[in-house]
């Protein structure tokens, strides 16, 4: 498995300045006059490393009765898996129950004051991670508008302790309407934010394999298993539970198979539910995309809901099943890294059961078992001696972002881009802390961090209208800092922005190690002159 990482923002921030999240940290003396640095070996060549990695699925199994109620209390023995017909010895086992969140935080909690916008929940992430996702490129604004009331019922009946997220495609980004919350009043809001809203034109070429590439950046900032409640009304992108088998020339067996890998590596599972709920008409259409719905959900250990008029009944049934599974964990023998499907299944001696898991996996060499990264790494301090810190470079970097319109005496900064007609000005200012900053070299006491910046907007229909990125080199005492365990460093950032709601993806990234922090925020531009 991969450790945290960055959402789309972050990966593309990463491309847009040829940077890759998680490069390889530098050593403690980089900073140093080369002249003044001893060879590790009298040689002078490096010393040989033996590296091993080894593939290890994860497989989470979801086992249920005939009357769809969570099955507990099954041991080890009691599970059977096979790869490509032949049987595994499980690695590891484990048991999850389905767990109250404590001590979330909701849309409006993480904000501190008004225009501000943090990322803080990570330090908590909710127990069960789920997520609806309004895919509006598929869904007729009349069973939109259905779709609304069944949600209205979905969020008076959630029960404390179920937070959950709010996402939305209509265009060409998939954006988030609504952080991780149970906070049913800024739940509503964001749902009516979502839905209904009228099909954008062209919205029938929204490709759901860029979808889900897109949530499953966003998701991998958040550990454990993910939960995708899908709302859709047909699908552009074939899965499959053997999709070798396909034959299906219109989609690339390449980018098929990253998205696999994408999901198999951040553990989420697809539970597509048909938005246009009981219908009195059937054609060839419709049953291939239905075809392909249970597809999508057998491939990544979820399930499909279809032909029912109860969509609050069908995304209830989900969150009350998904807390409770078991993790299974095997290393396959004899890979060839040929890029074939490999077929994994997972049986039990009681057929009255009812099991859902993911179905298998490509031997690409992705997802490899990776060699535990070292728990401190050295840090220079500004007396020139050395210290332990903890190495936490995998996990994001949590920092907030004050969003405002400029004032008539904002000074204008070199790069700044012109202010055209019909925009108004916004200055977003990243609140950093100096912690999770490494410097890139020290001199004389002072610190030489070397942060990149990225902002990425999207107007309503989530259409691209405005990018900043920035590489901003900060100078740090490195004493005073030490006195000082929360500095932050505050950079701000120009952007100009249409009226209308707009979505803003925000990152931050320390250059040295590769670590990663990344937030969103929402905005509602005004037209110039008018009072905010």
């Amino acid at each position: 498995m991969r450790a945290w990482g960055a959402l789309a923002v972050g990966w593309l921030m990463a491309g847009a300045l040829g940077m890759a999240a998680g490069q390889t940290q530098r050593p403690a003396d980089a900073g140093a006059n080369p002249k003044n640095q001893t060879a590790g070996t009298t040689s002078g060549q490096a010393p040989y490393t033996l590296v091993v990695q080894s593939r290890v699925v994860l497989t989470d199994v979801t086992v249920t009765d005939k009357h769809g109620n969570p099955v507990s209390g099954l041991s080890e023995d009691d599970f059977r898996i096979f790869d490509n017909g032949r049987p595994q010895t499980l690695a590891s086992f484990e048991e999850h129950h389905e767990q109250a969140a404590t001590a979330q935080e909701t849309a409006a909690e993480r904000s501190a004051g008004p225009g501000e916008f943090s990322n803080g929940y990570l330090r908590d992430p909710p127990p069960q991670v789920n997520v609806l996702l309004f895919d509006t490129t598929t869904i007729r604004i009349v069973d939109q508008m259905y779709l609304f009331e069944q949600m209205r019922r979905f969020v008076r009946d959630l029960p404390a302790g179920e937070p959950v997220a709010v996402f939305t495609r209509s265009g060409d980004m998939t954006v988030e309407v609504s952080a991780f919350t149970d906070d049913h009043e800024t739940l509503l809001a964001a749902i009516r934010r979502a839905i209904p809203r009228l099909r954008q034109p062209g919205a029938w070429m929204a490709s759901d394999e860029d979808t889900l590439r897109q949530m499953a950046l966003y998701l991998s900032q958040v550990p454990g298993r993910k939960n995708l409640i899908w709302f859709t009304s047909g699908s552009n992108l074939f899965l499959n539970t053997n999709p070798d088998a396909l034959g299906d020339a219109l989609v690339n067996e390449e980018d098929r198979r990253e998205i696999y890998d994408m999901l198999e590596q951040e553990r989420i599972a697809i539970y597509p539910v048909d938005a246009r709920g009981l219908t009195t008409y059937f054609n060839l259409e419709m049953g291939a995309q239905q075809i392909q719905m249970r597809e999508d959900a057998a491939s990544t250990g979820g399930e499909a809901y279809m032909n029912t008029n109860g969509l609050a009944l069908a995304a209830q049934r989900i969150l009350a099943t998904d807390g409770d599974y078991y993790t299974l964990t095997y290393a396959p023998r004899n890979l060839k890294e040929n890029g074939k499907w490999h077929r994994v299944e997972v049986k039990l001696d009681r057929k009255a059961y009812r099991l859902s898991y993911r179905r298998g996996y490509y031997d690409d060499g992705s997802n490899q078992g990776k060699p535990p990264e070292s728990r401190t790494r050295t840090r220079l301090r500004a007396n020139g001696s050395r210290e332990q810190v903890p190495n936490n470079r995998s996990e994001p970097i949590i920092f907030k972002a004050k969003v405002a319109a400029a004032s008539a005496t904002t000074p204008m900064a070199p790069g700044d881009p012109p202010v055209k007609r019909g925009e108004t000005r916004y200055v977003v200012e990243y609140v950093v802390p100096a912690k999770d900053l490494y410097p890139e070299s020290v001199e004389g006491g002072v610190g030489k961090d070397v942060v990149g910046l990225a902002l990425l907007a999207f107007n309503n229909n989530g259409e691209p209208v405005a990018r900043r990125m920035l590489r901003v080199t900060a100078s740090v005492n490195e004493q005073k800092a030490e006195t000082l365990p929360d500095g932050v460093l505050m950079i701000p950032a120009v952007v100009n922005l249409r009226p209308g709601r707009t979505y803003l993806y925000l990152g931050v990234w320390d250059t040295t190690t590769g670590r990663m922090g990344t937030v969103e925020a929402e905005v509602d531009v005004q037209k110039p002159g008018r009072s905010r």
